[in-house]
């Protein structure tokens, strides 16, 4: 991903744009991306309720071209963004498990199985969490209507320091995010490089 945009939006400007819930956000960032009505979504973006005002990160391969609503400041991501070895990071992520019976996806609540959850895809994302900087928030029912269909995803910020072990699959996880409902808002891997942490 090559460009990360912050937006912000009041209240009443967002109503009258439509942002009713997470996959209207989705439909309206796609269309800053023009022309590309038939293909796969490829960006990520999560969405900050600021009482007053909306404030969103968009993070894509393409620049954007900003509607007219909202405050719109995009930055080209510098190349050697991703080279540190540590990282603070926030992750606004939708953990889930299979059921065994039918293997449908549910929601995960429980402090444990969340930083189960959280190490396990950290691992298999190419970096650790250090001990002592992992915090859980609490898991929150996030509703959306979707071609006329209401459904629900559950919704836990993820804070802490990271130490990344594996660069290339870091690398994918900044790129492609972590866990599921990517088009609803979940899984950007937001950092902030820090120095003199230890994983």
């Amino acid at each position: 991903m090559r460009f990360l945009t912050r937006i912000q939006i009041g209240k009443t400007q967002a109503a009258r744009a439509k942002l009713s819930d997470s996959y209207a956000w989705h439909t309206a960032l796609w269309a800053a991306f023009p022309g590309r009505d038939a293909e796969v979504r490829d960006f990520l973006f999560r969405v900050n309720d600021n009482l007053t005002h909306f404030q969103a990160l968009l993070l894509s391969l393409e620049e954007p071209v900003p509607p007219p609503w909202g405050f719109w400041e995009t930055t080209e991501i510098a190349r050697t963004f991703l080279d540190h070895k540590t990282y603070r990071f926030q992750l606004k992520a939708n953990p889930t498990m299979r059921r065994n019976n039918d293997r449908r996806r549910l929601g995960i609540y429980t402090e444990p199985r969340l930083r189960e959850w959280i190490l396990r895809k950290a691992g298999e994302n190419g970096f650790g969490i250090v001990d002592g900087t992992l915090v859980v928030g609490a898991p929150i029912d996030q509703s959306f209507v979707r071609n006329g269909r209401r459904g629900k995803h559950t919704g836990v910020d993820f804070s802490g320091v990271l130490a990344v072990t594996d660069c290339d699959g870091f690398r994918h996880a900044f790129a492609n995010g972590i866990g599921s409902a990517k088009a609803f808002g979940f899984g950007l891997l937001t950092l902030a490089p820090v120095s003199g942490v230890e994983g």
